[in-house]
């Protein structure tokens, strides 16, 4: 299951902690005490919360700038370290291309970690994660062998068969391009307005028209009328408010009613029955998305990313808390341009997960001193 590069499974109890790596490599375990990950994981349960005061955001970049150094230094850093001496990982380059990925699974208090921000973000350092590798996270390695049974080409093209007749003409089959779902909720009932929903969908939109994407908005996105069309897409885009519940499976996207008048859920639960056999990548641009409230069920992953996987999307791009509403519509505008002016060659499952690094490393260079923003983004997946 490596072969694409490097699957890390980091746990921790209160006898040791462990790094399990899927790779030819040895390492010592990481020298991190469960006492200090729960009480920093637990901080990480407050960040992000959009009633925060400026002063009070300030407060959390500074400790979660703190976590990300401690999540480093005795482990993230020598796991990269080790994986490069062994060359299970490139050196790293100039381009994203450069870079190889690595498959992260947190078990119990590590399981909410943000392993693909680890790390110093100083302007030129490159002791961090993103400057290294790409980083995607799974919930098993079983997860990640059915993520990839899936291919995926964005642009059909053409297949040719044998003429059935006696003549000498052959039948041109052309494989349909991608087809693409998209679902935004600017104003919803009892909650903040997105106005950067609109906009990053619009974007979406106008890029997919001219390049033969077929595109569909759903006008009354019901999570009625969300189930009964997902199965029929290649790729959905949520652009809206999440909620992570404290019952994971209650976890859901805030959807109209059917009247309009009141939000309705599209919950965990409901996703993960779905059976989508051409679904490929889920674009959760939705608070939380990613995250599982419940301490009891840590090492379950059960969250609206992981409920889109079950439902056969091999990627899902999902948000670890609540974050800025404009700097979500910047990295779905950014992502979709870099896929669609690849043209979708080369290896599919690296041409979504390597687009998404680049736009997220993007977002941190211009805002370094604020994790709280860029570090949320997360690719999940194959």
């Amino acid at each position: 299951m490596s072969e694409n590069g490097p699957i890390v499974v980091l746990n921790s109890t209160h006898y040791r902690s462990d790094a399990i790596i899927v790779a030819p490599s040895e390492l010592e375990p990481p020298s991190l005490k469960l006492e200090d990950i729960e009480r920093r994981m637990n901080q990480l349960a407050g960040f992000g919360r959009a009633q925060q005061t400026i002063f009070r955001r300030r407060e959390n970049n500074l400790k979660l700038n703190d976590i990300l150094h401690w999540l480093w230094d005795p482990a993230v850093g020598p796991i990269l370290d080790e994986l490069q001496r062994c060359k299970a990982v490139s050196t790293g380059g100039v381009g994203i291309h450069d870079l190889t990925g690595v498959w992260w699974i947190g078990v119990g208090p590590l399981s909410v970690a943000p392993f693909h921000a680890a790390g110093y973000h100083s302007p030129g350092s490159t002791r961090n994660t993103l400057s290294r590798v790409i980083s995607t996270y799974i919930s098993t390695i079983k997860a990640l062998s059915y993520a990839r049974q899936k291919q995926f080409e964005l642009f059909g093209g053409s297949d040719i068969s044998c003429s059935t007749d006696n003549s000498r003409s052959d039948n041109i089959i052309r494989k349909p391009n991608a087809r693409l779902l998209l679902m935004s909720m600017p104003k919803t009932p009892g909650a903040t307005k997105l106005p950067g929903a609109s906009q990053e969908v619009q974007y979406i939109s106008a890029e997919t028209a001219k390049i033969g994407i077929e595109t569909s908005a759903l006008s009354e996105p019901t999570p009625t009328a969300v189930l009964n069309e997902v199965a029929d897409f290649n790729f959905v885009h949520f652009a809206c408010h999440g909620v992570s519940d404290v019952n994971p499976s209650d976890s859901h996207l805030m959807l109209p009613s059917p009247d309009g008048a009141n939000a309705a859920k599209l919950r965990v639960r409901d996703i993960s029955t779905l059976n989508t056999q051409n679904a490929h990548l889920a674009y959760l641009s939705a608070c939380s998305s990613a995250r599982n409230s419940s301490r009891s069920l840590a090492d379950e992953a059960i969250h609206l990313a992981s409920g889109f996987q079950l439902a056969g999307f091999s990627h899902v791009l999902a948000n670890l808390w609540e974050t800025n509403d404009s700097a979500s519509s910047e990295v779905a505008r950014d992502f979709y341009h870099l896929l669609f002016q690849n043209h979708g060659t080369g290896d599919w499952h690296y041409q979504v997960a390597a687009p998404f690094h680049e736009v997220v490393k993007r977002l941190l260079d211009k805002r370094p001193p604020n994790p709280l923003i860029w570090a949320s983004f997360i690719h999940t997946g194959a």
